[in-house]
Formats: C-alpha cells, structure tokens, sequence
C-alpha cells in the first residue's frame, strides 16, 4: 500500500492538484493500523495473523470507517482460538467507530483450508471467495505476518502451479481460476446491493450498489484492454 500512496502522490504533483483529503486518510490509516498493533501486541502468533481489509488496508480510513479484521488462522484447530478472537474483538472494539458488516465476513475466524483447497469447490461461498479476493487485494497483517504470508503464497500456488493451460503456452494471459474467482467475485458485488436492500430494510445498500458500479467498471477495462477469453462460468 506504500507502493500505491507513493504513485498516487506522484500523480498529484504531476497534475499540481492538492489531494490533501488522501494524505489525510493515509496517515489516519497508518495511525490507526499502529494502535491496533499495540493493543494486539503477544495475541498472534506463527499460525495466527491479525489481518484487515478495505479502508484500513487501502490507506483510506476516515472518521466513518469501520475496522475490518480477521483472526486468520493457518494451523491445526484449537479451542483456545476462540478465546483469542473473543479477546481481539475487545481490543479492536474501543478504536472502531462501527461493527463490521452484519453478514459476518469480517470480525471472524477463518481458516486457511477453505481459502486455499475450496477454489471452484461445492463450499466454495461467495463469502469464501470475497473473503479470498480481498485477501489478495486488499489486506495488511497487523502484526506478526507468518500465517498471512503463508497463506497468500499458497492460493497463488494454486491459481498458478494446477493451471495447466497456462504452462502449456494455451494463450492465456491471466490463470484462469483467477479469472474466474474475479468474474465470480464481480457478480457477488453486483446483486450486492439488492440483498442487503432487503436484508437491512433499506439500510447500507447505497455504498454497495457503488462499489458493484467500481468493480464492474475495473473489470471492463481489464477484460477490453487485454482482450481475455470469457472467464470460466459465464
């Protein structure tokens, strides 16, 4: 995310605009992020990482930002995590202004076996696959990274090492598990919006219709500009 400021403040010099509001929340991110790792300080361990996604790992958090965290858990199972995610929620709790979402993607254990040995799967959730996505594309561990890095390294492994049309020179530029779990993350976004207009009663469905209008409009290019075959499932 350091990378991505860098770039973004690069282009804010070269167009002499002042995009104050972005430092702003990039320090109030960076600020935040350092809380939570003394607060979280000795809870994490070499098969535990403390991970959060959207604002936060952006570098976009405001006032009005919720925190949104996983205990990422990459080891054999043990009761005693759920007093570790008890005692995370409480920690995090004071320096939250909001409860993560109510669907229960964030604020959770997860386990590593689903994220990695569920792709295309019968299990495979579109919780599963969101929780996935940002995992890749939105995430930071906030404090020791063995088990984050451990398991980001393994979902690659299987987007890249078991398609074998990408190794054989197929053509394919992007593997295509990848491609489809963005395609599969793509609608998840999409009908987001109308699901929680009925789940919330009318509440918190705006951002999400927005965000779908984001997605669908970086998923074009990406499709266009390439000229990709038509991800798998469609």
């Amino acid at each position: 995310m350091l990378e991505a400021a860098t770039m973004v403040e690069q282009l804010e010099r070269r167009l002499a605009a002042d995009w104050s509001h972005l430092r702003r929340a990039r320090i109030a991110a960076e600020e935040r992020k350092l809380e939570l790792r003394r607060e979280l300080d000795g809870l994490d361990s070499e098969d535990t990482s403390v991970v959060v996604s959207g604002s936060l790992a952006r570098g976009e958090f405001t006032p009005g930002s919720d925190i949104d965290w996983t205990l990422l858990i990459d080891g054999s199972a043990d009761p005693r995590h759920h007093d570790l995610f008890r005692a995370i929620g409480i920690n995090v709790k004071p320096l939250a202004s909001k409860e993560p979402g109510v669907e229960g993607t964030f604020g959770s254990m997860v386990f590593s076996h689903e994220l990695i040995h569920e792709i295309g799967g019968e299990d495979d959730t579109n919780q599963n696959t969101t929780r996935r996505l940002l995992l890749l594309l939105e995430s930071c561990a906030v404090g020791r990274e063995d088990a984050y890095k451990r398991v980001v390294r393994n979902i690659l492994n299987r987007y890249l090492l078991e398609d074998r049309g990408l190794w054989k020179g197929s053509g394919y530029r992007v593997p295509r598990f990848l491609q489809n779990d963005f395609a599969r993350y793509w609608r998840t976004m999409a009908v987001d919006f109308a699901y929680k207009l009925r789940k919330r009663a009318g509440k918190g469905w705006a951002i999400a219709k927005y965000k779908a209008a984001y997605v669908a409009q970086v998923d074009l290019r990406f499709w266009t500009t390439r000229m990709l075959p038509l991800p798998l499932g469609l």
